[in-house]
């Protein structure tokens, strides 16, 4: 069962952790099967363009999506039907998000507005438009209660609206476009990622930096990502990586994971324990993400270990399917050729990542790595 034929730029989870939705450049929604790998059902069709954002409703019944014919769409997920279409927006759509408790929908343009709409309905309830016309709306995000909404825009600047209210608190944030704002779990911080390579953390009643920001990325930052329980955050970028980061330190968890292309867009499932990567080639990927939180004594203090495996992307060419296999190894340095006289002088975490396998092609697996048995076997 084929994927998508042109780049994907958004992802998101359903609640229930078992499925996944994308949208693409391709003008489709496919929904994925996240234990199997495979497509659940025939793909969601409606666009007339480019898909940039998709979101799914909290009781999971409900899927919305954005893209560059100015128009929101929200999906019956059972019947796989288009409730109502949304064309308030005079430019590109993109960014969509539900609110807490699904009963709005908040849509960002590139016209510089962003509308809140009734689920229901499909009514209008309120449009909050940017002073300055030339802007770009790029992401909204509802606060965990639901009172406020957050847009980050084209100018670096993250705009905190009452839903009562449409005069906003402005937190100048960034000096380039802002691609990511999520909200903390308790609604006392947001967390901005920007083009700017730089992952910042505000207090979201003041507007004031919290601590460092998190750097590390080398080229910009495409999408960011929240764990449910606020531990850690995922970025996405055009470094080819996605990367972990500690909510708590502000730093690196474990090493990049890397990707063939630019990575669009990232998710986390509910419980943590999966996270989903679109990228440039069309594919979906991902991966299995095991959290430990350890508190040891001496120098150390506090240490956090996120050990990731990689599950095989979701795509056309994919014909097995296999978790990677994850080994622990005890060495200050660690090049993948030199494993086996690798010398031990610290302890680290390690993710050997290991090949897909193509129908079109066969890539080698190193000779020095034993290979397990595969864990999932899916033949279409």
């Amino acid at each position: 069962m084929g994927g998508h034929t042109d780049r994907v730029d958004g992802v998101a989870f359903f609640n229930d952790g078992r499925r996944v939705v994308t949208g693409s450049r391709d003008k489709t929604l496919r929904i994925w099967n996240v234990q199997k790998g495979t497509l659940l059902g025939e793909s969601l069709q409606g666009h007339q363009a480019s898909i940039f954002s998709v979101a799914v409703s909290p009781d999971d019944r409900r899927i919305a999506s954005g893209g560059q014919d100015n128009t929101v769409i929200l999906w019956d997920v059972e019947r796989k039907r288009i409730v109502f279409k949304l064309v308030k927006h005079k430019g590109w759509v993109n960014c969509v998000c539900f609110s807490p408790d699904g009963r709005r929908l908040a849509s960002g343009s590139q016209d510089g507005t962003a509308v809140i709409c009734d689920t229901k309905t499909g009514t209008v309830l309120t449009t909050l438009v940017v002073e300055d016309v030339w802007n770009t709306v790029l992401i909204v995000a509802f606060s965990p209660d639901g009172l406020k909404l957050a847009s980050a825009t084209s100018d670096g600047i993250i705009r905190v609206y009452r839903t009562d209210n449409p005069t906003p608190f402005l937190i100048n944030a960034h000096r380039l476009s802002i691609r990511g704002i999520v909200w903390s779990p308790d609604g006392q911080q947001l967390i901005s990622a920007a083009h700017d390579t730089t992952i910042k953390f505000w207090n979201s009643s003041t507007g004031r930096q919290i601590g460092q920001p998190c750097t590390g990325h080398t080229r910009w930052i495409c999408s960011l990502a929240i764990a449910a329980d606020g531990s850690f955050i995922a970025t996405a970028s055009g470094d080819k990586t996605v990367r972990l980061w500690s909510t708590k330190t502000h730093q690196q968890i474990g090493q990049p994971i890397e990707h063939p292309n630019t990575v669009q867009c990232v998710a986390i499932s509910r419980d943590g324990a999966v996270l989903a990567s679109g990228s440039l080639d069309g594919d979906l990927y991902l991966w299995s993400v095991e959290n430990t939180l350890q508190r040891q004594d001496g120098q150390e203090g506090y240490k956090e270990e996120l050990v990731v495996e990689q599950q095989p992307r979701i795509s056309e060419i994919v014909s097995l399917q296999f978790l990677l296999l994850v080994h622990r190894i005890s060495c200050s340095r660690i090049s993948i050729g030199s494993i086996a006289n690798a010398s031990c002088r610290s302890q680290c975490s390690f993710s050997l990542q290991r090949w897909i396998i193509h129908s079109h092609m066969h890539r080698a697996i190193p000779t020095n790595v034993p290979i397990p048995p595969p864990l999932l076997h899916h033949s279409r």
